[in-house]
């Protein structure tokens, strides 16, 4: 594997790490929100089915690069 496509496999597990943290977070904060505020808690709950979303893509972007070592 070249060393763009090795740095690139790495950062896909960085972002893909990260994503999840961010996504657990904006979660927890989801509930912590207010009844009065409930368009909140739903555009966070929105925000973390996108990130989660965007993490399958990342996934399937790095088994690509991995299969073709």
């Amino acid at each position: 594997m070249s060393d763009e496509r090795k740095e690139l496999s790495i950062l896909l597990g960085y972002w893909l790490k990260h994503n999840g943290e961010h996504a657990e977070e904006f979660r927890e904060w989801a509930g912590k929100v207010p009844a009065t505020q409930k368009e909140v808690a739903d555009l966070l709950r929105l925000a973390v089915d996108k990130m989660l979303e965007s993490n399958g893509y990342l996934q399937k972007a790095k088994a690509i690069l991995e299969k073709g070592k």
